[in-house]
């Protein structure tokens, strides 16, 4: 029997298991799921009943009743009205004005080859003679507007023969006569004009006349014929009004619209909707009820997956949303998709941004279930399944794995290729002839490049939205090339390499205890950029001079401990990520500036408060932001020593880890005994380089007074 005291547990286990974040975390994958079984309904069970997915009548449909077709009878109307000849008024004086102006063209050419062939006979500089009247000529054409080239000036009025002359003349002037006797109006012109260019196409051989002959046409052509508007919208009023009254379309009671097996058009689909005919089959709650089901059933193995096999890996409400988004897309798109090109699906996208923004563990569980509800939903056989599950087992690896942007695009296509060589083999293992479907092979390869565009074009989204940092943000800002690394290295160089060796030393003990050393690294990067504001009071910037030995113990606190909050501004500044700036803000948590404090109860007594001396900024919450305030802490005050051995550095780490842990530092994260054993020792191997024998050099002769070096003055 329980006592009280177990009671109590029970109900404060129950109460944590219903606290706010598990009921939000319940409800999104409620909504989830209710998305994605609707979805799979809609899909499988057609809205159209008297219509099959592909367009085509599952039944004779006749007409219940009569009914006029109102919008069919507008759009006939309206193209009656469309087809009645425009009521012109012509104007016989532009029809002689246009004739006249191309005869007095035509002699004027006539002029000019005359006197170019007179001028050859007589002798001369013909050459430049030539080249005169040619660009003479050109000055002609273009008062008239004609558009002419040099070379074609020169064939008309000396590289043909005069019989060419006269039957390219010739042609071009009946040509126009049978256009210009026309009525010609705004609306017809061109028209016109192309008729000219299909009469003229053949009739004139050389390429360049033929391009001036229709550029004479299109000078010439004058408009002789002016639409008369009043009695043209009269006459196509009339047109409409006759459609409408004595030629409706109207169906009658009893005729067919569409017989069974027939393709429906696009007007046979809007008869069909404007009578209420289209149908479609009533909500069928069993077949919801089996779909909603097999979606419960495939959630079991991703919460196994999650008790089982995830480790210390915790999934946050903010994962749990990331999935779910990402399924609602993939599954906006199977809707959209028509079943004949189920393999050009790009399913690949949702193993791929789960496995880059949450965990490729449970990106390789949730591709796999989906992968089996997808083919499910198109019916396709084991094969399109075994494809989905192993090529999107693949992709969930690549994507973690790879460090740029173009590879994750080059890997699209290996992708594709690897479902198209899996697609090759089981077609074979099931005795097929392989070489018959090579469409599928193009069609599979394609939907994996384009699941990797989609990823590239989706992961800002993402990261933008959900505030997630993604490895291939990391590599970007990793980069040395980067404004405000470059800034650093300029203005604080000695903060630059200090960053440079913590990075290596926070990454290094990271990947040991199965944190993100790539987050590591890069956040101690960024951790000391607000050292920049004032680089000389930090003892990695500094020479000789120490401007605190001037200064006031509370005065240096605040210089010293200002860092924090003034990288953070320029983390904004800068638009760095919100993780990289938790760095910065976390990486001294409120530990206390030492040997400040000390120099102040030296000069004031022991009445001085020692939480004056600590810095005000948040605990460490990640075990990336843990490591990093050791790597901190540690490569300070080794940097500080001289010719230490192992034994001397272990002993400053431990002792690191210790301070840190007395003071409550590592309260927020989650690290045990052994991930502190693990980090010492990721710790010492970095350090091993300092343990080499040095060559010891003589001592200068000048006696210099070192001042004394301590990690905390170099924050």
């Amino acid at each position: 029997m329980k006592t009280e005291a177990g009671r109590r547990v029970d109900m404060k286990k129950i109460g944590s298991f219903f606290n706010k974040n598990n009921i939000l975390a319940a409800l999104i994958i409620f909504i989830t799921l209710a998305i994605l079984a609707f979805t799979a309904y809609f899909k499988v069970i057609p809205f159209m009943k008297t219509l099959d997915e592909g367009g085509y009548a599952n039944k004779d449909v006749y007409a219940p009743f009569k009914f006029y077709d109102v919008t069919g009878t507008t759009a006939l109307a309206e193209k009656a009205a469309a087809e009645t000849e425009p009521v012109l008024v012509s104007r016989h004086d532009a029809t002689f004005s246009s004739f006249e102006d191309i005869s007095i063209f035509f002699d004027r050419t006539d002029t000019y080859r005359s006197e170019i062939m007179q001028y050859k006979i007589q002798g001369g500089d013909f050459a430049k003679y030539l080249d005169n009247r040619i660009s003479s000529y050109i000055s002609i054409c273009m008062t008239y507007g004609i558009t002419i080239k040099y070379e074609q000036v020169r064939a008309l009025l000396d590289g043909i023969s005069e019989a060419e002359y006269n039957n390219f003349k010739s042609i071009v002037t009946e040509a126009f006569s049978s256009i210009q006797n026309r009525n010609v109006f705004d609306a017809n012109r061109e028209d016109l004009l192309e008729e000219f260019k299909d009469e003229t196409e053949y009739a004139i051989i050389n390429s360049g006349l033929r391009t001036f002959s229709y550029n004479i046409a299109a000078a010439f052509l004058r408009i002789n014929s002016i639409v008369n508007i009043e009695e043209t919208e009269a006459a196509r009023e009339a047109a409409r009004a006759d459609v409408i009254e004595n030629n409706p379309i109207v169906i009658e009671e009893g005729d067919l619209i569409i017989r069974q097996g027939e393709k429906a058009d696009a007007q046979t689909i809007r008869l069909l909707t404007e009578m209420n005919l289209m149908g479609g089959a009533s909500f069928n709650i069993i077949v919801f009820i089996g779909l909603s089901g097999l979606l419960l059933i495939l959630l079991v193995p991703v919460i196994m997956f999650k008790m089982l096999f995830s480790g210390k890996k915790s999934y946050t409400k903010r994962h749990i949303l990331i999935i779910c988004v990402i399924e609602v897309m993939l599954f906006a798109i199977v809707y959209l998709v028509p079943g004949t090109y189920y393999l050009y699906l790009p399913v690949f996208v949702l193993p791929m941004l789960v496995s880059i923004l949450v965990d490729e563990k449970i990106a390789i569980i949730v591709g796999a279930v989906t992968a089996v509800f997808i083919s499910f939903i198109y019916k396709t056989d084991t094969i399109y399944l075994a494809i989905l599950i192993s090529a999107g087992t693949m992709s969930a690896y690549f994507a973690r794995k790879l460090s740029s942007r173009m590879r994750l695009l080059s890997s699209g296509l290996i992708l594709g290729l690897a479902s198209s060589l899996i697609l090759f083999l089981l077609t074979m293992a099931h005795n097929s002839n392989p070489t018959e479907i090579v469409m599928d092979y193009l069609a599979l390869t394609a939907g994996g490049v384009i699941s990797v565009i989609l990823v590239i074009g989706l992961m800002p989204l993402f990261e933008s939205v959900f505030n997630i940092i993604t490895p291939f943000k990391l590599l970007e800002l990793s980069n040395p090339n980067q404004p405000l690394l470059k800034k650093l290295l300029l203005e604080a160089p000695g903060t630059y390499h200090h960053s440079l060796m913590v990075g290596n030393l926070a990454e290094e003990a990271a990947n040991e205890i199965g944190a993100n050393g790539l987050l590591a690294r890069v956040g101690a990067y960024y951790h000391d950029v607000g050292k920049m504001s004032r680089p000389g009071y930090f003892a990695e910037n500094q020479g000789k001079d120490n401007p605190h030995n001037k200064m006031k113990p509370e005065l240096s606190k605040l210089v010293i401990t200002s860092h924090t909050k003034e990288g953070d501004e320029i983390a904004k500044k800068y638009k760095l990520p919100h993780a990289i700036r938790d760095f910065i803000n976390e990486h001294h948590g409120t530990t206390q500036v030492r040997y400040f404090y000390n120099k102040a109860v030296e000069q004031y007594g022991s009445n001085v408060d020692p939480d004056e001396f600590r810095y005000e900024g948040q605990r460490p919450k990640s075990k990336e932001s843990a490591v990093v305030m050791l790597a901190d802490s540690v490569e300070a005050i080794v940097r500080a020593g001289k010719d230490l051995s192992r034994g001397e550095v272990e002993g400053i780490i431990r002792k690191a880890i210790k301070n840190k842990l007395d003071d409550g530092q590592f309260d927020l994260c989650d690290l045990t005994l052994k991930d502190f054993d693990d980090i010492s020792n990721a710790f010492l191997r970095v350090f091993g380089g300092y343990f080499h024998k040095r060559i010891d050099y003589p001592e200068p002769k000048e006696n210099i007074k070192n001042e004394p070096v301590n990690g905390d003055i170099s924050g």
